[in-house]
C-alpha cells in the first residue's frame, strides 16, 4: 500500500478521540487557518450557535492552556491567536460543553535561507498539492521529492507563477528538497489537522527521504522511534552550511551524537534491510490549565 493511502487511511478512522458524553452538542470542527508570516493566526470552528466553549492550546501537544473561554454568537466562530509570533509552531483543541473537537488543528513555520532545505508538511489537510502549499513562494523556487520506488528524483519549479507540476502532492511522511533562490530569509508556514493515535509506515531498504507524521522535535530514535539496525545511515540537511551531515549507526548505537530532527524537517535514510515506522500520539482530554 503507497503512503499517500495510508495516511489517508488512517486519517479516515481518527477522529472523533476527544468525545465525552455528547449531550445535545455536536463535536466542534476547526478549518480554514490563515498564518500572517512571523504574525498572528487565524482559523474559523464550527461550534453552534449559544454553545459555551474553551479554545485550548499547546505547544507540545501534552500540555495545554486555556486562551479563550466563551459562549459561540454564531454557529461559526472565528479565532485570531495574536501571540501566535512568539511560536514557530501551535496547536489547538476546543471543547464545547463537554465535547471535544473532532480535530487537533495547527500551524508550523519554518524560515527557509536562501539555497536548500530539507522540508516535511506535518499536517493532514486537503490543500495538499505543490500549488497549493507553496504558493506564496518566488519565481525559481524548486521542490524535489524522491521516488524510492523508481529511485528518481522529481523536479517542480515555480515560473511565472505557475508550478510546473501543480497537482503533485506532499503529504505527512514524505520528505522534500526545496531552493529559495533569493538572498533573503523566507517564511513557508503549513498547516493542518494533528493526525493522532497509533500508525505505522514502511521504510524500504536502500535509499529514501521521510519525515515523522508526529510534529514533534527530538531525537530521531529515542523520541521519535524510527527503527535503526546496524549499517543504516541517517543524511540530514544542514541548512545554514549548505550541506549534508552524517549519522552512522553501528553496534546498535550511533557512532557521534544522535540526529535530532526539527518539526516541518525531513531526512535521507539509507537502510540496510527494510522497516517499519510506528508512531503514537496520544492526545489527553483532561481539562486545561488556566
Amino acid at each position: 500500500m503507497k503512503l499517500n493511502s495510508i495516511i489517508e487511511k488512517i486519517g479516515s478512522g481518527s477522529r472523533g478521540l476527544f468525545t465525552r458524553k455528547r449531550d445535545d452538542v455536536p463535536a466542534p470542527v476547526m478549518s480554514h487557518g490563515f498564518r500572517n508570516p512571523y504574525g498572528a493566526f487565524r482559523f474559523k470552528a464550527h461550534i453552534g450557535k449559544n454553545v459555551q466553549f474553551e479554545i485550548h492550546a499547546s505547544n507540545n501537544l501534552k500540555d495545554w492552556r486555556t486562551v479563550v473561554s466563551d459562549t459561540a454568537p454564531d454557529e461559526v466562530v472565528e479565532y485570531v491567536d495574536i501571540d501566535a509570533h512568539k511560536f514557530s509552531y501551535r496547536f489547538y483543541r476546543i471543547v464545547a460543553g463537554t465535547v471535544y473537537s473532532d480535530n487537533v488543528y495547527g500551524y508550523v513555520t519554518t524560515t527557509l535561507p536562501p539555497g536548500f532545505s530539507s522540508i516535511a508538511n506535518p499536517f493532514q489537510t486537503s490543500a495538499c498539492s505543490v500549488g497549493e502549499l507553496f504558493a506564496d513562494m518566488p519565481d525559481g523556487t524548486k521542490l524535489h521529492k524522491f521516488d524510492a520506488t523508481t529511485f528518481v528524483v522529481t523536479d517542480n519549479e515555480l515560473l511565472r507563477g505557475k508550478w510546473t507540476r501543480p497537482s503533485e502532492r506532499f503529504v505527512p511522511g514524505e520528505g522534500a528538497i526545496i531552493f529559495n533562490p533569493t538572498s533573503d530569509y523566507r517564511p513557508l508556514s503549513f498547516m493542518g489537522n494533528v493526525m493522532h493515535g497509533s500508525f505505522s509506515v514502511p521504510i524500504p531498504s536502500g535509499f529514501s527521504m521521510r519525515s515523522s507524521l508526529v510534529p514533534r522535535p527530538g531525537q530521531l530514535v529515542a523520541d521519535l522511534g524510527f527503527p535503526m539496525t546496524d549499517g543504516d545511515v541517517i543524511h540530514l540537511f544542514d541548512r545554514e552550511k549548505q550541506k549534508y551531515v552524517l549519522y552512522k549507526y553501528d553496534a546498535e548505537r550511533w557512532e557521534s551524537d544522535p540526529p535530532v530532527i526539527g518539526v516541518a524537517e525531513s531526512f535521507w535514510v539509507a537502510k540496510t534491510a527494510p522497516g517499519t515506522w510506528k508512531q503514537n500520539l496520544v492526545l489527553e482530554s483532561e481539562p486545561a490549565a488556566a
